[in-house]
């Protein structure tokens, strides 16, 4: 029996904006694959929001939500407080949801995201956090490889997965980080089926290698409507 998921991402909203999710929901869980806003209060309303048409969440924070990395972990704090505070919310940042035999994944990479930055510290603490993500990933998927009821992974994060989704058009602000596509190295029972992320200005649909890549970043369109996907 398949699953099917919303996707969406890189809503960017800001206390002054509006957003209304009535009648636009497709299935029954929901993906959102990072940047809903830098505002806390604005993250809890709109995870609050998205409550009322789905019956899972699953969200991986994406750069966006942490204004500066020199405040990393009390951002993560205070966004695992507002997940854990509703019920329907479940938190991807290294993390594993399973849902009739489909483990999905999450982190939110690090890859080509905020190394346009100025101040060196900052850099060096994004970088830090991209290869413990990388590592998380990577070594998630190796012990999924041996749960026998786990038959498809989707992995999601909030960074492109690799240079080879920027299509050509690779971004100015790459720099030392790690290709989140390392993580799929130890896929030796070719589990992983699909991969969400978020943070291109760019819709994708497309298949690589046997594994489907979805991007459904907002970046305010209007309208704007999810991307279904069925695993």
């Amino acid at each position: 029996m398949k699953i099917g998921f919303d996707i969406i991402s890189d809503l960017n909203l800001d206390p002054d904006d509006e957003f209304e999710w009535e009648d636009k929901a497709t299935s029954l869980y929901l993906i959102i694959a990072g940047n809903i806003s830098s505002d806390i209060r604005v993250i809890h309303q709109t995870l609050l929001h998205l409550t009322k048409f789905y019956q899972g969440v699953f969200y991986i924070p994406g750069s966006l939500e942490y204004e500066s990395m020199h405040f990393y972990k009390h951002r993560n704090d205070e966004i695992r407080k507002i997940c854990k505070s509703l019920k329907k919310v479940a938190l991807l940042e290294r993390h594993v949801v399973v849902i009739n035999n489909v483990a999905i994944l999450g982190a939110t990479g690090w890859f080509g995201n905020r190394t346009d930055s100025g101040d060196e510290i900052e850099k060096l603490y994004k970088h830090a956090q991209n290869i413990e993500d990388v590592e998380y990933l990577r070594s998630s998927v190796e012990k999924l490889q041996l749960h026998l009821d786990i038959k498809n992974i989707v992995l999601v994060t909030h960074s492109v997965p690799g240079l080879d989704l920027f299509f050509g058009e690779l971004p100015t602000n790459i720099g030392e980080e790690f290709q989140l596509q390392e993580c799929l190295d130890p896929d030796s029972e070719h589990k992983i089926t699909h991969w969400i992320y978020g943070s291109y200005n760019k819709i994708v649909d497309t298949n690589i290698d046997s594994i489907h890549y979805v991007n459904n970043s907002s970046n305010k369109t209007s309208p704007y409507w999810a991307k279904r996907i069925e695993v």
